[in-house]
């Protein structure tokens, strides 16, 4: 009888590193000249989330890039990313980043039908949680 194989697909974020991205871009935000006297931060908003605040929607933006960079030369896929649009809250502009973990339901009940549909006979998907 041959043995069953199996093999899982985890899809997290490293958090030490996107924090210290984040700490990062907030060193950079804190000492560019074209950052000054526009009230920009970015700061973490609960457990998986950002906020980036700025007086104007295109230097939200530009902290948003930065930390992107950031994310990237540390080595976290901005796929995890998932940032609403600017919007206003008084003066200044709040842009809200949600970090995603996993997979949605329906993405996971997806790949398990391509996998019955596409797969060689025998293998089997199961989807936890």
């Amino acid at each position: 009888m041959p043995s069953e194989s199996s093999f899982d697909i985890v899809s997290k974020i490293d958090r030490q590193e996107a924090d210290n991205a984040l700490n990062q871009a907030a060193k950079e935000i804190s000492n560019r000249f074209d950052f000054r006297g526009v009230g920009a931060s970015i700061a973490w908003s609960g457990e998986h989330g950002v906020e980036i605040r700025a007086n104007s929607e295109e230097r939200a933006k530009a902290v948003l890039d930065v930390f992107k960079d950031k994310l990237v030369k540390r080595g976290v896929s901005l796929k995890h990313l998932d940032p609403a649009e600017p919007r206003a809250s008084g003066k200044e502009y709040r842009i809200s980043i949600v970090l995603k973990e996993g997979i949605t339901q329906e993405n996971a009940k997806k790949v398990s039908k391509i996998i019955r549909d596409e797969g060689p006979s025998g293998v089997r998907a199961q989807v936890q949680g």
